[in-house]
């Protein structure tokens, strides 16, 4: 899913919410506990929540716990 298809600031808001799901393990417990909920309280567009609702949730716990091994390297 490309944030560049969702339109304006929307694009801005979409970007930053998806790296928090990454980067940020209870945001992601309360996102794949309700996905359109948590979606649509960032006040992102209604397409971005469908979007996102459709999110690969595996692809998703996959990503963030790369992006963390990532980051821990770099702390050391």
């Amino acid at each position: 899913m490309s944030a560049s298809r969702f339109a304006g600031g929307a694009d801005a808001r979409f970007e930053a919410f998806l790296a928090r799901l990454y980067a940020d393990a209870t945001a992601r417990a309360l996102f794949l506990a309700d996905p359109r909920g948590e979606a649509t309280r960032a006040g992102l567009t209604p397409e971005a929540c469908d979007a996102l609702a459709a999110i690969d949730r595996v692809g998703l716990e996959l990503a963030a716990t790369s992006y963390e091994r990532k980051r821990a390297r770099r702390r050391r």
